[in-house]
């Protein structure tokens, strides 16, 4: 029997169903819609004018594919890793192609992570399956001498991105990680507790006794504490929860695993959405985040 009402599990579901909370638009639906015609579209217009290598294989199964763009670069360019959102179970490699042309034109090189979705492969795998495509990012970048790697990800993107970062014996091992700079965590979900009792976990199927140990909330970071810079950003316009969840996060970082260099963001005016449908337009503020942590850091 759940422990929760009715009423409450209403109230939970809502906090976590992000288009609830936009003002763009009078329905959610027709949020998701608009969020998936333009990173369609705008991925579409990166395939036509970046140069780039597609379906890069970094592991066995359909899902476990990269691209690259931005090949035309100098070989030492930094290089900015995008990991999509969609819960786990959504949106694609496909369609997350629409940082690249902005970064391109800043002489940023951009990897598209693609993973398998659940319920086919369970949270456990994909998280695997993120830290074996950070290995061969890192391993790419070794090899091309890159001055700087960064990792961005969006929602659930987020998430796989914090618990990459967690991982002290990978970045401590393999070749190529300790290019890693920075990363810029938008609009995520770091303790995945409530998580479990909402229709999310219908295809995510995560086991109650899983949502600590796979929850970036409870891991330690402390081996990051001056190496990297790491940006977490909210939108005005998310749930309290998602905001929540972020600040708590900026806290676990800051005052328990003592990093120096964490910054955190509730941007204004913006939903759980176009917080990084922004990042295809010429000015966007993460593509401008990341150039100017280049320009003091790295340049």
């Amino acid at each position: 029997m759940s422990l929760i009402s009715e009423q409450g599990q209403g109230a939970l579901e809502r906090q976590y169903t992000p288009s609830a909370w936009s003002r763009r638009f009078p329905a959610p639906q027709q949020v998701l819609q608009h969020h998936v015609r333009l990173v369609t579209t705008e991925s579409e217009k990166a395939i036509n004018s970046v140069p780039h290598k597609l379906e890069i294989e970094y592991g066995s199964t359909p899902g476990q594919k990269l691209d690259i763009f931005g090949t035309d670069l100098p070989d030492d360019s930094p290089i900015l890793v995008f990991v999509h959102g969609g819960y786990w179970q959504e949106l694609s490699r496909e369609v997350s192609r629409y940082p690249a042309p902005p970064l391109h034109r800043s002489r940023v090189k951009t990897v598209v992570v693609g993973y398998d979705l659940c319920p086919v492969a369970t949270l456990a795998e994909i998280i695997d399956q993120v830290a074996s495509a950070a290995k061969f990012v890192f391993e790419y970048a070794e090899k091309m001498d890159s001055r700087g790697v960064y990792f961005a990800g969006h929602s659930a993107g987020a998430h796989l991105v914090a618990k990459l970062l967690s991982n002290a014996d990978f970045l401590e091992t393999v070749p190529g990680a300790q290019r890693l700079q920075g990363a810029f965590l938008v609009s995520g979900v770091y303790d995945l507790r409530e998580l479990v009792h909402t229709s999310v976990n219908d295809l995510v199927q995560l086991p109650h006794e899983w949502a600590v140990p796979l929850s970036p909330q409870f891991d330690s970071f402390t081996h990051l504490q001056k190496k990297v810079r790491i940006y977490i950003l909210a939108a005005q316009d998310d749930s309290e929860t998602f905001k929540k969840q972020s600040r708590e996060f900026y806290e676990l970082l800051h005052t328990t695993c003592l990093m120096q260099n964490i910054y955190l963001e509730i941007k204004d005016q913006m939903d759980h959405f176009d917080i990084v449908e922004c990042f295809a337009s010429e000015d966007n503020y993460l593509k401008n985040l990341l150039v100017h942590d280049i320009r003091k850091h790295i340049s």
